[in-house]
């Protein structure tokens, strides 16, 4: 065999091998450009801002705001949960889950205490997330609005 038949018989091999011998990588991580149907990603409401991946929202950052509190009496840090079980509904914009919250006397945070399952709603293209949920102590429902900063 010369060169040239040896060349071409690896190429076909390696042509064989990546069309056939290799698998089809699974693509189960959303579409990052795709903010429309999905909630991860970076989400800020001006006082902190939240990390989404899945069924889970992490603190990734606390710049002010109540917040501050529960973080500096060390109730929660950066990684700790502020949502979960983030789970979508029948419409690709409308999510269930449950929030985070805390109860405080005196400026000392006493509680800490998951809302019941509350309503997370995409809106604007899916950049604008307001989420609506009850406060365990009261049970009044709250409102906050979130804005994706980052996919």
């Amino acid at each position: 065999m010369n060169k040239v038949q040896i060349f071409n018989y690896l190429a076909l091999f390696l042509i064989f091998f990546t069309v056939l011998g290799c698998p089809a990588k699974k693509n189960s991580d959303p579409d990052p450009t795709d903010n429309s149907t999905n909630l991860d990603g970076y989400w800020s409401n001006g006082e902190f801002v939240i990390y989404i991946d899945g069924s889970e929202g992490t603190f990734y950052e606390i710049n002010s705001g109540d917040w501050l509190k529960p973080y500096d009496q060390g109730f929660i840090d950066i990684g700790s949960l502020k949502f979960r079980y983030l789970a979508k509904q029948k419409d690709d914009e409308f999510f269930t889950g449950q929030d985070r919250w805390f109860y405080m006397e005196n400026q000392v945070v006493k509680q800490m205490a998951w809302s019941e399952t509350g309503e997370f709603n995409l809106r604007n293209d899916g950049n604008t997330l307001y989420v609506n949920t009850k406060d365990p102590w009261s049970s009044l429902w709250n409102h906050i609005e979130y804005t994706r900063i980052y996919p």
